[in-house]
């Protein structure tokens, strides 16, 4: 008689066929060098449809950039200005409508220039956000609002990453600090509507973490709509100039998060379907997802290796 075995699977991945779609892209070089926008009340756009609010014009600047072509710069010279700078894009949920069907992983990407350090402040106000703003399908306001935030402080020099699960922040607050002064980072969020995560990377750091998502009904109601940057500068002291820049804002949807962000659990739980388990003498693997596997190596519940088999990039497997 043959008897069933409960499996534990470790499968070796390819590569995953994503149908990736560009929906928003910016470098800022087609800008012209110098103010940004001519109102800084929020009202009226300025270059590339940017909006820009509080401080003054002066303080949101198109510049070159050594090896990138042209930057956004968001400065004061004398950090007791009293009004903070804030940027933002609006409108995006009309893009995000453009996504193709199954592309409801949304990736955005930003590039980051963390300025000087060497500004403090008697609280924690000298910060910088970038913030990830949706279309409330209900009465939000304000951080509510949030579907995720880089919070960057730098008194502490700490970056602290903050989600949203359908009601307020918190889910997401893992933190990672020693960022160096006067350099480029790229921050990657992925917005992920059908297994309701977020996660957050820097690639080339190792740095990768992750969140619940959007614990409500219909998460696809909460669909992208703003990119904010914001400049805090209250209660800063010295005169040192406070500086940051942004270039290379990219959204893209895709079909699902890369393998290389998602934990082994992840891929497994939530990409992988196995069946039947326990098992006689078939098993079958397929996924969502179109991944390609490599190699499959099955082990009982006890740890003992049953069978391996090695695959040429291979879906759906039996």
């Amino acid at each position: 008689m043959n008897k069933q075995v409960l499996l534990s699977i470790v499968i070796l991945l390819a590569v995953i066929k994503t149908q990736a779609q560009v929906l928003y892209t910016e470098t800022f070089d087609t800008y012209t060098l110098g103010n940004l926008g001519t109102d800084v009340t929020g009202t009226t756009a300025g270059q590339g449809g940017w909006y820009t609010t509080w401080g003054l014009n002066t303080n949101y600047q198109i510049i070159t950039e050594p090896n990138k072509g042209k930057a956004l710069s968001m400065f004061v010279n004398n950090p007791q200005q009293s009004e903070d700078v804030y940027v933002e894009k609006q409108n995006l949920s009309t893009l995000i409508d453009q996504r193709n069907s199954g592309n409801n992983v949304i990736k955005i990407e930003v590039d980051f220039y963390i300025g000087t350090l060497n500004s403090p402040s008697n609280d924690n106000s000298n910060v910088s956000n970038t913030y990830l703003y949706f279309d409330p399908p209900q009465n939000f306001t304000g951080s509510q609002r949030l579907l995720m935030n880089a919070y960057y402080n730098y008194k502490n020099n700490l970056l602290s990453i903050s989600g949203f699960n359908g009601t307020h922040l918190a889910p997401t607050k893992n933190k990672y600090s020693s960022l160096a002064a006067n350099t480029w980072y790229t921050f990657v969020f992925y917005l992920d509507y059908t297994n309701q995560k977020c996660y957050f990377e820097i690639p080339g750091k190792n740095y990768v973490t992750n969140g619940a998502f959007l614990n409500v009904t219909n998460p696809l109601d909460f669909k992208l709509s703003k990119i904010g940057l914001i400049m805090n500068i209250d209660n800063l002291q010295g005169t040192t100039k406070r500086e940051q820049r942004y270039d290379n804002v990219k959204i893209t949807a895709i079909q699902s998060v890369p393998t290389h962000v998602l934990s082994t659990n992840e891929v497994l739980n939530e990409q992988f379907n196995v069946y039947p388990n326990p098992a006689t003498n078939v098993v079958n693997i397929s996924n969502s997802a179109t991944i390609a596997v490599n190699k499959v190596v099955l082990y009982d519940v006890s740890g003992k290796l049953l069978k391996e088999e090695t695959y040429n990039s291979a879906e759906p497997i039996q």
